[in-house]
């Protein structure tokens, strides 16, 4: 087993600590998620790899809904300890896409213990979600619209 830590991005405190079966896939800690923290199970949900700046990386959603099928990795197929294995490996989960839910999932540490089950909880969830705040490091500004494109660039060139 190994425990996980589940944290919701809020001004209050909300936090379980679970125990799962690390051979278990995405879908069942996704499933896990939702019945300790009393959340609705018909909310759509992602995973997203991240890395110790909380970067957003590749999105593990619930289902894959490109053109084919198999394209996508899922939760379904993506075994919980190829993504949490140690204390440096997190992941951010996003839940109800519509009111955008967002929880940091961290490994603390693997345990003894043979049931799953939740060790600690901390808070309730609130009524709504929380307003969260995306930021994005812009990149530096181009001085002007022409110094984007090559110097022989001509938009007069080009006949309409």
């Amino acid at each position: 087993m190994i425990k996980i830590r589940i944290t919701l991005e809020s001004k209050e405190d909300v936090i379980r600590e679970i125990l799962v079966n690390p051979e278990n896939n995405l879908e069942y800690l996704h499933q896990s998620i939702i019945k300790n923290l009393k959340l609705d199970e018909f909310e759509m949900a992602s995973f997203y790899i991240t890395d110790s700046n909380l970067d957003l990386g590749e999105e593990i959603p619930l289902f894959d809904t490109s053109e084919k099928d198999g394209d996508v990795i899922t939760m379904k197929n993506t075994p919980i300890s190829s993504v949490l294995y140690s204390k440096d490996s997190k992941l951010i989960y996003i839940y109800d896409f519509m009111n955008m839910w967002r929880f940091f999932v961290e490994y603390l540490e693997s345990s003894e213990e043979i049931t799953e089950k939740c060790t600690r909880k901390l808070g309730e969830i609130p009524e709504e979600a929380p307003d969260l705040k995306f930021e994005v490091e812009c990149q530096e500004e181009v001085e002007s619209y022409e110094d984007m494109f090559e110097d022989s660039f001509d938009v007069n060139e080009y006949e309409y």
